[in-house]
């Protein structure tokens, strides 16, 4: 039986609550849906290997990764922070033969064309955190890491820069829900993923009490809130 090819995606600026989110689906889909390891092209694998952050990627030296890139073997690949990140084919084929969706983290708005591209249906989720809550949370995730906390906060000033342009623009945003993480508690935000989801893709009605979890009002504040850098 040839399995459907289905894509989840996550974006978000770092710790909008990506990592949370996504273990909680797994645990109340029962394991459909299932964290993507991305590959990652490091300079020294070896020193990579001894970050526990780093246990979320397949890690590779940076001659492997850009010769799987040159090969075409990635869906979507980007550099960033000095690394390069890549979403495997053969990856991506292995969720699906299982009967699986993984789930894909994402941060810039320019990498979603190229993950839509395929044969595979896509569904897109963009979390949204302010600049308080998401300093906070850096900070207590990674505090004894100072270069690290400045890449990812730099890396939350670009995203919300990314997505106040689109939003002056008038471009549509490559979402088709939006959650509010500040607001919104993680257990509630991964049901209403899982039965937008399930509803997008199976036709299956959503739980009851659950509907759209950011209006379109609410990302014209958030457009508001990036552009005039203010605390959201």
């Amino acid at each position: 039986m040839i399995q459907p090819k289905r894509i989840l995606v996550l974006s978000g600026t770092p710790a909008s609550g990506k990592d949370t989110i996504t273990a909680l689906m797994e645990q109340c889909s029962s394991g459909r849906y299932r964290f993507f390891k991305k590959h990652k092209g490091v300079p020294d694998v070896h020193g990579a290997m001894y970050d526990p952050r780093n246990a979320a990627y397949h890690l590779t030296d940076q001659e492997t990764f850009s010769r799987m890139a040159q090969e075409q073997r990635f869906l979507q690949h980007h550099e960033r922070y000095g690394c390069g990140y890549g979403v495997s084919i053969d990856e991506l084929e292995a969720h699906w033969a299982c009967g699986q969706i993984p789930i894909i983290h994402n941060g810039r708005q320019e990498n979603l064309p190229g993950l839509a591209r395929g044969e595979h249906t896509l569904f897109s989720v963009l979390l949204l955190s302010g600049r308080l809550a998401t300093r906070e949370r850096i900070l207590s995730r990674n505090g004894g890491d100072l270069v690290d906390v400045d890449n990812r906060i730099r890396a939350f000033h670009e995203e919300r820069h990314e997505i106040a342009e689109m939003l002056e623009k008038g471009l549509p945003l490559h979402c088709h829900m939006a959650v509010s993480t500040d607001s919104i508690p993680p257990d509630t935000a991964a049901h209403m993923i899982v039965s937008a989801t399930d509803r997008f893709w199976f036709g299956v009605a959503p739980l009851q009490g659950v509907g759209t979890c950011c209006s379109p009002q609410g990302l014209q504040e958030d457009r508001a809130i990036t552009a005039t850098g203010a605390a959201a």
